[in-house]
């Protein structure tokens, strides 16, 4: 559990500059390679970070509320989904809906983090 808790700050810290880094992207559209290819990794590490937490879930380790595997699966689920709605729809609504994915990832992780 300790393990999965530090994990999930340092993956929360890393989200918000991950957030950070997708506006300024915005701004300066050279940056948007490097920042796609940081977000991609940052799903994976997401997704390990969802793994600990099912095996601590399954091994009989309980969140104090239960929402927070909603919550986990949202943090999940937020980034890839905008990057794949925003790739159907290309040019500049592509990087605003990746934006949005970045920004609820770090929301969505401070709220599982508050229901841990």
């Amino acid at each position: 559990m300790f393990v999965h808790d530090r994990y999930g700050l340092v993956l929360t810290i890393v989200a918000a500059g991950g957030a950070i880094a997708a506006i300024a992207s915005l701004f300066r559209p050279q940056i948007l390679p490097i920042v796609r290819t940081f977000l991609r990794v940052m799903v994976l590490a997401i997704a390990l970070q969802v793994v600990l937490g099912i095996v601590i879930f399954v091994t009989g380790a309980r969140p104090v509320q239960l929402i927070h595997c909603l919550y986990g699966a949202a943090t999940l689920a937020a980034l890839p989904l905008g990057m794949a709605i925003g790739k159907r729809l290309g040019g500049r609504e592509a990087q605003i809906w990746m934006v949005g994915g970045a920004v609820l990832t770090v929301l969505f992780a401070f709220r599982a983090m508050a229901t841990g």
